[in-house]
């Protein structure tokens, strides 16, 4: 055994998961920290897959429709590196470079991973979309993120998996959803700029169409279930 691939703490605002922190203890964890992040994790995958599966795993994998990446790719999670030349931390933004590619040399394993723990304050949505809701292969994947400084959006981060070679960050929807206000026909327009930031192909789980609807649709249902998280003068 090595301590440290068991590892599962909070430092400084950041969660620590060891290589070896399972996928049910780590839903455990972030059940009071990373609530939704928490809510997520029951429903991917079955109580045996998770008392032996690993978020690392998850992440070496490197399927564009893992569940935990689109959740990685908004909070900057970083992926710590080790070889016996020592290590080194990638941003997870920066870590798949294609299909199936790693940002990882031969001789590297990945020891750790460090997730900011987004702010109270901060909006956080997670969506799956598949055949079943329980113990199925996600068609479509995302995680949405805004900062809001009154009732205006101060940052917006979001990725969605399913919908090329690797999880997607949307540059340009969240560059238009910055200072605007919270209503519906902003997030109309930002689903509609995510159209066409993405080339979806189609395969055995869905059509590159259902998908691109997807990618519009998510949006104005994140506008919907503000009304359970931000006051009613915020939406007016």
């Amino acid at each position: 055994r090595v301590p440290e691939a068991h590892e599962l703490s909070e430092q400084d605002g950041q969660i620590v998961v060891g290589a070896r922190v399972s996928l049910s203890q780590l839903e455990h964890f972030c059940r009071e920290r990373i609530p939704e992040f928490s809510r997520l994790m029951r429903i991917f995958a079955s109580p045996q897959i998770k008392n032996k599966g690993t978020l690392v795993g998850n992440i070496a994998n490197a399927s564009p429709i893992a569940d935990t990446l689109p959740f990685l790719y908004v909070a900057d999670a970083e992926v710590e590196l080790l070889s016996l030349r020592g290590t080194r931390r990638v941003n997870i933004n920066q870590f798949y470079t294609g299909y199936k590619q790693l940002d990882m040399a031969p001789d590297e394993l990945i020891s750790r991973v460090v997730i900011p723990v987004p702010g109270q304050s901060e909006l956080l949505r997670l969506y799956k979309v598949s055949n079943r809701k329980d113990l199925d292969i996600s068609t479509f994947t995302a995680a949405i993120r805004l900062k809001l400084t009154g009732q205006r959006i101060a940052a917006a981060c979001i990725a969605y998996g399913g919908v090329g070679p690797t999880v997607m960050r949307l540059p340009q929807t969240e560059a238009f959803l910055q200072g605007q206000a919270l209503e519906a026909g902003v997030f109309a327009r930002a689903g509609e700029i995510a159209r066409s930031e993405i080339k979806p192909i189609s395969d055995v789980r869905a059509s590159a169409d259902y998908r691109l609807q997807l990618a519009e649709n998510i949006l104005l249902k994140f506008y919907a279930e503000l009304g359970e998280t931000v006051s009613e003068p915020a939406l007016s």
